[in-house]
C-alpha cells in the first residue's frame, strides 16, 4: 500500500507551504499587484479623498476573501472557483466559464502590472519597453517552471524587500503626516453625490491592488494544513495590507497633489523626490522587485487554475501535464507567460487595470453565491470554521453594488 501511496504523491502536487508561506505568498501577490503601480491613477479619480477609496475597496475585498478562506478550507483543490461553483450548482459549462474568466483575469491583471514595471525601469534607464516587459516574462516564466518551493521561496525573499520599500516610504516620508491635523479636511467627503461619486470611481481602480487574495486559493493543493492555514492566510493578508494603503495614500496624498500623481509613471518614487535626490532610486528599485514579485505569483496561480481544470476535463489534458523532475505544470506556465506577453505588448496600464476588475467582479458574485448555497445545504467539514451566513450575502450585494455604478458611469 504505501508503494502505491508514494507513487502517488510523486505525480501530484508537492504540498510543502506552511502558514507562514502563505502569507508571505499573498500579501507579495496583492502588494506587487497594485500600490506601485496604481496609487497615481487612484490619486487621479478620488483627489486627496484616495484613503476613503482604499478603505471602500478593501471592505469589499474583506467580504468576499472571507468567502475564499472558508470555501478554500472547505475544498482544497488547485483551480478553486472552478470547484466551488461545481460544488453548489453541479453544472460543468458554469464551472468551465468561471474557470476560464479566473484565467483571462489573471492573464489581464499580470499584462496590468508588466505595463507598470515599464515607469520604473525608466527610472534607471531607457530601454525600449518591449525589451523589459519580453525579459521579465521569460526570467519569471522559467522561475515558475522551476518549482513550487523555489517559487514560494523567491516570492518569500522579495515579499519581504516590498514590504520594506513601503515602510521606507512611509518613514522617509512620513513626516507629511505633520500637516495632516490642519488638513484632514480635505481627505473627508462631504454630504453631496460628487464626493462619493469620485471615491466610487478611485474605489473601482483601488480594488485592483486588493486582488490576489483569490490566487491564494489556487495552491490550497500544496499548503501542508489549507483546512487551517488558508482562511487565516487570507484574511492576515488583507489586514496588514489594508493598514499599509491606507496610511500611504494619506502620505502620498499629502506631499503631492492628486494632478502629480496622475501624470506620474512612479507614484511612490515621486513621492520621495521631495525628500531627497537620492530616494527616488531607492523606491524605484524596490519597486520593480515589487512588480516582479506579484507578476511571479500569478504566473503561478494561472499555471494551477489550468491545471486543475485539465484534471476534470474542464481544459485541454496538456495543461494536466506535471513534469516528473520539476513537479509543476510545464506547458500551463509556459502558455500563460505567452499569453501575458502579448497582452502586455498590445494594452496600456489602466484599460487593462479596469478590464480586470469588470471580470473579477462578475467571479466573485459567483463566488459569493456559492458558499451561500453551499453553506444553506451543507454542513461544514470537521476542523473547517464556517463564517455567519451574512458574510457571503453582504460580499454579493457589495460586489454587484460596485458592477452597476461602474458600468452606469461607464455609460453615461
Amino acid at each position: 500500500m504505501s508503494s502505491i501511496k508514494d507513487s502517488d504523491e510523486t505525480k501530484g502536487l508537492k504540498r510543502s507551504l506552511s502558514l507562514s508561506m502563505l502569507i508571505f505568498y499573498g500579501v507579495g501577490t496583492i502588494l506587487g499587484l497594485g500600490i506601485y503601480v496604481l496609487l497615481g491613477k487612484i490619486a487621479g479619480e478620488a483627489g486627496m479623498m484616495a484613503p476613503f477609496s482604499f478603505l471602500f475597496a478593501a471592505l469589499i475585498a474583506a467580504f468576499t476573501g472571507i468567502s475564499y478562506g472558508e470555501l478554500s478550507a472547505r475544498i482544497p483543490k488547485s483551480a478553486g472557483e472552478v470547484n466551488y461553483v461545481h460544488r453548489a450548482f453541479n453544472q460543468k459549462y458554469l464551472s468551465m466559464l468561471v474557470g476560464w474568466l479566473i484565467i483571462l483575469s489573471a492573464i489581464v491583471s499580470t499584462a496590468t502590472v508588466v505595463n507598470g514595471y515599464v515607469g520604473y525601469v525608466h527610472v534607471f534607464v531607457e530601454i525600449p519597453d518591449y525589451l523589459i516587459i519580453s525579459g521579465m516574462i521569460l526570467i519569471l516564466g522559467s522561475i515558475a517552471i522551476w518549482g513550487i518551493s523555489e517559487s514560494a521561496i523567491t516570492i518569500t525573499i522579495i515579499t519581504t524587500i516590498e514590504v520594506i520599500g513601503i515602510l521606507l516610504v512611509i518613514f522617509i516620508a512620513g513626516d507629511n503626516l505633520a500637516a495632516f491635523p490642519e488638513r484632514w479636511r480635505e481627505m473627508v467627503p462631504g454630504f453631496n453625490l460628487s464626493d462619493w461619486r469620485h471615491i466610487m470611481l478611485g474605489a473601482f481602480l483601488a480594488f485592483f491592488t486588493f486582488i490576489g487574495f483569490q490566487d491564494m486559493v489556487n495552491v490550497a493543493e500544496e499548503a501542508k494544513n489549507p483546512e487551517r492555514d488558508m482562511p487565516r492566510a487570507i484574511i492576515i493578508s488583507l489586514a496588514i495590507l489594508t493598514f499599509l494603503y491606507l496610511l500611504v495614500s494619506t502620505i502620498a496624498g499629502l506631499g503631492l497633489t492628486p494632478q502629480e500623481l496622475d501624470r506620474s509613471e512612479a507614484p511612490l518614487a515621486d513621492v520621495l523626490a521631495k525628500e531627497g535626490s537620492g530616494y527616488p532610486q531607492i523606491i524605484s528599485g524596490i519597486s520593480l522587485i515589487a512588480i516582479i514579485n506579484g507578476v511571479l505569483v500569478q504566473i503561478v496561480m494561472i499555471a494551477r487554475v489550468m491545471y486543475g481544470m485539465a484534471e476534470k476535463n474542464m481544459a485541454p489534458q496538456l495543461f494536466g501535464k506535471v513534469n516528473a523532475t520539476t513537479r509543476t505544470p510545464i506547458w500551463s506556465t509556459v502558455i500563460s507567460a505567452v499569453v501575458i506577453l502579448v497582452l502586455a505588448l498590445l494594452f496600456n496600464l489602466e484599460s487593462l487595470a479596469e478590464a480586470t476588475n469588470y471580470i473579477l467582479l462578475t467571479v466573485f458574485l459567483l463566488i459569493n453565491l456559492s458558499l451561500w448555497v453551499i453553506k444553506r445545504r451543507d454542513k461544514a467539514p470537521d476542523g473547517v470554521r464556517s463564517y455567519p451566513l451574512a458574510v457571503p450575502v453582504i460580499g454579493f450585494f457589495l460586489n454587484l453594488g460596485v458592477l452597476i455604478f461602474q458600468v452606469y458611469n461607464s455609460l453615461s
